[in-house]
């Protein structure tokens, strides 16, 4: 329940001091006047005393500027989340938050401890994929943005597919090509880490194996690398895991080249991508350039291709790379590319026209090819959806970590990177210099928590546990209008779940659950994530002591602890669609805690800014 409580003009009385006779002196001077009244305090414009599991968000003026948290006899805790609902590309809002006891006055501004930009001191950089060589963390995003670029200042046009004369790769070898017959495949890379389409360097190869969904093939300057066995326990993986989930929950390729398969394509042309002292490595990407005409992007081989990382033990290509590495991160790569593959041969497919693809909603691409390796890795090890993990579930029959560090370790360091600085990350103002791990964070943690709060309850299918996989298939082609962004989400919430609900609500609910899942069993659904116990995996896999994930719970949040005489000034810059954490607690009985919000001035926040603040008894 919620009580607004109503501004009181404070009167002061004033009284003329009247002089009298002082004698021979004659009357004497009035006496100096005293110092004014200091002002009065904002007014508080809600005042909450909510129940164990209850959210209330505040979206008014007045209660944005000042709220009130009841005093009470025994120990609470709350989390409160400064948030924006703008969809303003580049927004920021410099604020200023204050929690203060209710005995603390509030003229007095204590100094405030400022911090908006930089990671907190206490976490510890992220190790890197599976212990060993890190990933490029922003190679493929940027490649992604500058593709599109080249694209349209080309007007290439999307390839059409078998009816035209080119054929991509199939006009080198029959339709359905057989193990040990050779391609040339084009290649986009050139000197320096880039991908153009006027590169167009050939690439001789040997077709390795012919899975039921993919075709594997190997550049001639890597044979012997791998064994046929590999590749064949590689094909296995690919048929039995990845397209059949990939292709349930995100759709089916086109056919551009008629081989009725997807190459996933070995080369050493991959490992150039990487500088060899930069301690980072490009493991491999799809290019949408092979989905368009050669007539404009000479590069195109006009077929689907996935492009995979060479074993390079001897550094022939730059830098070495292990069999053992290449072999364990290229399961996980694959889903995560063919999700990419997916979408843009579904969105260039429908229309055959560039207004239906881009990157404007890169961070949702990214997110969705993170659930690409979470929802394989669970069909791979008998997980379902919705099972509220932790590590301990992860791991069981897992006792080597290999599917862990194949599906979920990477989703769990990105999504550490996004939490541990959330109000540094804008995830509507994407540019070349802010695309990294965080990028692919925020996507992960927010794609996730929407199949959770409105994918369809069910059995599920391939993967069980719900029926999300028809809602993630919409964000993949953005529906018969190949919607981006937020409008995709929208519309996806409504055509799947049944729910009209607003970019600001949704945000809302997701930034409660990222504070409070799995806090009070009395939480709403939408205020939890349902597949991940998030609290109980950070605080296994800290105990565990798994590298670089050793920190506990990672979402940087200011602790307040409610108290007399208790004041806290915190200033940061609020992003556009971003959101900053308190956690205020007491363990035993506490006075009321005013919550001030304002610009860093001290004026009202603007209505530009869109703000809402939400409040969450977790205790």
């Amino acid at each position: 329940m919620v009580c607004r409580v109503s501004g009181i003009l404070l009167a002061v009385a004033s009284a003329a001091a009247v002089g009298g006779c002082g004698g021979e002196g004659g009357p004497t001077s009035p006496p100096p006047p005293g110092p004014p009244p200091p002002p009065p305090g904002p007014t508080i414009g809600a005042s909450l005393n909510l129940r164990p599991g209850e959210v209330h968000v505040l979206s008014e003026r007045d209660a944005i500027r000042a709220f009130e948290i009841q005093g009470a006899a025994e120990g609470r805790e709350y989390q409160v989340i400064v948030m924006s609902a703008s969809l303003s590309e580049g927004r920021t809002t410099p604020l200023r938050v204050r929690a203060r006891a209710d005995d603390v006055s509030p003229n007095v501004v204590p100094n405030a401890r400022t911090n908006r930009s930089g990671r907190d001191a206490a976490i510890p950089p992220a190790r890197g994929l599976a212990g060993e060589l890190r990933p490029d963390r922003d190679w493929h995003l940027r490649q992604m943005i500058e593709t599109e670029r080249e694209l349209r200042r080309l007007r290439a046009r999307p390839a059409e597919g078998i009816g035209r004369a080119s054929r991509g790769l199939a006009a080198a070898v029959s339709d359905v090509p057989r193990v040990g017959d050779t391609l040339t495949v084009r290649s986009a890379i050139v000197p320096g880490g880039g991908v153009q389409c006027t590169a167009n360097t050939p690439i001789k190869s040997t077709v390795r194996t012919v899975g039921e969904h993919f075709i594997i093939v190997e550049d001639d300057r890597l044979a012997g690398r791998f064994t046929e066995e590999d590749y064949a326990d590689l094909d296995r993986e690919l048929d039995e895991f990845i397209a059949p989930v990939s292709h349930e929950y995100f759709g089916e390729p086109d056919d551009l080249d008629g081989n009725q398969r997807v190459i996933a394509f070995f080369t050493g042309e991959v490992n150039r991508l990487s500088e060899p002292e930069s301690g980072s490595v490009v493991i491999g990407f799809h290019w949408i350039g092979n989905l368009f005409e050669r007539e404009n992007c000479p590069a195109s081989n006009e077929a689907e291709i996935v492009w995979l990382i060479g074993p390079d033990p001897d550094a022939e290509f730059g830098i070495e790379i292990g069999v053992d590495f290449v072999k364990r991160v290229a399961r996980s790569l694959v889903a995560h590319e063919y999700q990419h593959l997916l979408n843009a041969s579904q969105r260039l497919g429908g229309q055959r026209g560039q207004d239906t693809w881009g990157n404007a909603d890169l961070w949702i691409n990214e997110g969705l090819s993170h659930v690409a390796e979470e929802v394989t890795g669970f069909y791979r090890q008998g997980l379902r959806v919705r099972g509220n993990y932790g590590y301990t579930e992860l791991i069981a029959g897992d006792p080597d970590l290999v599917a862990f560090r194949d599906f979920f370790e990477g989703n769990l360091e990105n999504a550490r990177e996004y939490l541990s600085a959330t109000t540094e990350f804008n995830p509507l103002a994407l540019n070349n210099n802010t695309l990294d791990f965080a990028t692919r964070g925020w996507g992960y943690v927010f794609v996730r928590w929407f199949g959770d709060r409105y994918g369809p309850a069910g059995p599920g299918g391939i993967v069980a546990g719900s029926g999300e996989a028809a809602l993630y298939r919409e964000l993949a082609v953005g529906g018969p209008g190949y919607l981006f962004g937020y409008e995709n989400f929208l519309r996806a919430a409504e055509v799947v779940a049944g729910e009209t609900t607003t970019w600001g609500d949704v945000l809302a609910e997701h930034f409660a659950a990222s504070a409070a899942d799995d806090a009070h069993e009395a939480l709403p659904d939408g205020a939890q994530f349902s597949t991940w116990n998030w609290p109980r995996l950070w605080e296994e896999l800290r105990t565990a002591g798994v590298r670089g994930l050793t920190g506990g719970d990672p979402l940087r949040r200011r602790i307040i602890q409610m108290g007399a005489g208790v004041s806290s000034t915190d200033e940061f810059d609020l992003g556009s669609s971003t959101a900053r954490y308190y956690h205020l607690r007491a363990a035993g009985g506490h006075p009321s805690m005013i919550v001030e919000t304002t610009i860093a001035s001290g004026g009202n926040v603007p209505n530009s800014a869109e703000a809402r603040i939400i409040v969450v008894r977790t205790r």
